[in-house]
């Protein structure tokens, strides 16, 4: 699968006889990259519960890797990690699949993050703490944003 496209797959069901094909709807794979095991925990509870693949990274050269590896819809990163600055890494991610939608978060939110984060291209910015259902309201939005026809049953 090449960036931006669902992971789905075909099923034929065999009803009364006859065979009916029908399509799969993707499960949006999400990254998390943040250096806060309890972070990457909670939100990797939060919204597997949800339904979503969630894979994680501790590190932004961890999250790279990842990128590149797991081909996820969503990264949503930390823009303070112990190796490499989030700002940083999301331009490392704008060079891999320029559309991937990327989340910042932070616990100290700033006009100025918010829009030097926005004038690299990320979708949003996430202030920690943040409510279970806030962040799943907004990776939902984010994934609509990215690939409407893909998560939507528009």
């Amino acid at each position: 699968r090449t960036a931006g496209q669902p992971r789905s797959r075909g099923i034929s069901i065999a009803l009364w006889g006859r065979f009916i094909e029908t399509q799969v709807m993707p499960t949006p794979t999400i990254l998390v990259v943040d250096d806060d095991k309890l972070i990457r925990w909670s939100v990797s509870v939060v919204l597997g519960h949800a339904g979503y693949r969630v894979h994680e990274a501790a590190t932004g050269k961890e999250g790279l890797a990842a990128v590149l590896e797991h081909r996820p819809d969503l990264v949503l990163l930390d823009i303070a990690l112990p190796d490499l600055d989030g700002f940083a890494v999301l331009e490392a991610i704008r060079q891999t699949p320029p559309d991937l939608p990327v989340l910042m978060m932070t616990a100290d939110a700033t006009s100025e993050t918010a829009r030097q984060a926005a004038r690299l291209g990320a979708c949003g910015q996430l202030d920690k703490p943040f409510d279970p259902a806030l962040l799943q309201v907004t990776v939902s939005e984010a994934l609509k944003l990215a690939t409407p026809s893909e998560y939507t049953n528009d």
